[in-house]
């Protein structure tokens, strides 16, 4: 269940949580304990989060669930920080790499308990099962706290946000059902910083100190009639680490042509390096123009969660 953008309701109907900035998943937990975790479009990411196999099964005490929440790698500080789920991205998951970045499961919903399905349930409802059912001294496995507008005010709650540097909050509608692959109204986000998901459609070679790797990728989203649109480019934000892991999945994705529906810009398109559409990324943005043009933009990262099929125009 995905939620719309808009400003938080601010009434006595919703409840209130953080926006994690991690990877969501689904977690699928058998009564032995044995574990699966699932991005939106149903592909296995448990072999990227191996630390993690283990951890449900004790904390459901052996109880087989579905959750649905968000693997986030914690900073310093112990909050979710993007860039180092990242790094989890982009290589593969060493003992090394686990312990200089380790990952937690943050469940902030429960949609199944042994053969009872909760999709019809209200969230307050699945809310209240799930705290009782996730044994808090579970390592690695996270229930954050949620609110109503008794606890604290949805514009307090965006203040510490900001002040915290957590992503923004969500809203949730206590008598919402869980509607599984719908972006519904009764789940509304606000986010502090703004950010989109785009298709990778090409990039342009590098000069200086980029010669030999990339200059900009080529961005675009899907319109309804399944047109990839292009909606511009970005040429900052990547890490050297980023930019060679970039260069070695897309030269595998080369094709001849142009995968946009209609032909991108002169200035844009000049000497670029078409690819298969089939990677999903995301960038910082300051602003969407009326013509549907993303303007300055910055790289944050590749989302394997994600399918490019999902990734449509503002």
């Amino acid at each position: 269940m995905l939620a719309v953008d808009g400003p938080l309701p601010d009434d006595d109907h919703h409840g209130y949580e953080w926006k994690w900035d991690g990877f969501r998943g689904c977690a699928r937990i058998a009564a032995t304990g044995e574990a699966r975790i699932t991005s939106r479009s149903g592909s296995d990411h448990t072999h990227r989060y191996p630390e993690l196999r283990d951890v449900f099964g004790p904390a459901l005490g052996g109880h087989a669930a579905v959750l649905d929440g968000e693997v986030v790698a914690l900073n310093a500080a112990g909050r979710p920080e993007f860039e180092l789920m990242q790094r989890r991205a982009m290589h593969e998951p060493t003992p090394k790499l686990r312990a200089e970045v380790p990952v937690v499961y943050f469940a902030f919903d429960l949609l199944r308990v042994g053969n009872e399905s909760l999709l019809d349930r209200p969230y307050e409802q699945r809310r209240q099962l799930l705290a009782e059912l996730v044994r808090p001294e579970a390592g690695g496995l996270v229930v954050p706290p949620w609110y109503t507008r008794a606890d604290i005010a949805p514009d307090q709650l965006l203040a510490t946000a900001a002040e915290h540097g957590i992503e923004g909050v969500v809203a949730k509608r206590l008598d919402a059902p869980y509607l599984p692959g719908t972006r519904s109204p009764s789940w509304t986000k606000h986010a502090l910083t703004r950010t989109r998901e785009v298709v990778i459609g090409g990039w342009r070679p590098g000069a200086g100190r980029r010669e030999g790797t990339f200059g900009a990728l080529l961005l675009g989203a899907y319109d309804g009639d399944g047109a990839l649109v292009y909606l511009g480019d970005v040429g900052t934000g990547f890490t050297d680490d980023a930019l060679d892991h970039l260069r070695a999945v897309l030269a595998p994705l080369a094709r001849a042509g142009s995968p946009f529906a209609a032909e991108v810009p002169r200035d844009r398109a000049r000497g670029a390096r078409w690819v298969e559409p089939s990677l999903v990324g995301e960038v910082v943005y300051r602003r969407l123009t009326p013509d549907l043009r993303l303007r300055h933009t910055s790289w944050r990262g590749l989302r394997p969660d994600r399918v490019p099929d999902e990734v449509r125009i503002p």
